[in-house]
């Protein structure tokens, strides 16, 4: 059956869907033309775009995972007035952890850097850590005894490879404000606790008795 401008239409009647690409139909013929060249450049810049999300090979990651290394912020002492004032103001509690490392075997100012980076990546983006002449001061906000103590078990561990045994017993915390109401007396309370650890007597090892030897 012949259409009105002479094409072949198919049984539901309706006609083709355009006319055959040809050099007469100009514009429409150039776009077919076009179709191999559009798909590669579709395909090139689909390539652009995925590429981040290709798994990267293991060259790549080991920087990465190098550079996740938790670096080692730095506070001031005058943190602790701060915080004395915060905590006086809203009546809330806070403990303050001193650890000496003034014979720590690690790099850095008497190792005081590689103990400050194992203890900052146990702690909170809130508590604060700085340096003193001998030893290191951590400041873990909203803190009570219990919440200290459980900082102190969690931070010893990894610490033995750091520090002597003699150090790891001095190592001291007080609490705000039943150890202290101002930075003085927290840290009298700390020398106090520090005393009392090396006035601590040895414990006494008694040996077994030597079994008898049986009568002839």
């Amino acid at each position: 059956m012949l259409s009105f401008n002479g094409t072949d239409q198919n049984r539901s009647g309706a006609a083709p869907a355009g006319p055959a690409p040809s050099a007469e139909n100009g514009v429409e013929g150039a776009s077919f033309a076009m179709l191999p060249s559009s798909r590669r450049i579709v395909r090139a810049h689909l390539r652009v775009l995925l590429r981040p999300l290709r798994r990267p090979s293991r060259a790549h990651t080991l920087p990465r995972v190098e550079a996740r290394r938790r670096t080692v912020t730095w506070s001031t002492p005058e943190e602790l007035q701060i915080e004395l004032s915060r905590s006086r103001r809203f009546g809330h509690p806070f403990v303050l952890i001193r650890i000496p490392c003034g014979h720590a075997a690690g790099r850095g100012s008497n190792g005081r850097v590689e103990v400050a980076r194992t203890v900052s990546s146990l702690l909170r983006r809130v508590d604060r850590v700085w340096p003193g002449e001998t030893s290191l001061y951590l400041l873990l906000p909203e803190c009570d005894r219990a919440m200290g103590e459980a900082m102190l078990a969690r931070i010893r561990e990894p610490l033995t490879e750091l520090l002597p045994e003699a150090d790891l017993l001095a190592i001291s915390s007080v609490l705000y404000p039943e150890d202290g109401f101002t930075s003085g007396a927290l840290f009298d309370a700390l020398d106090a606790s520090l005393i009392s650890v090396a006035t601590r007597p040895a414990p006494v090892v008694v040996a077994p008795p030597t079994p008898e030897a049986p009568v002839a």
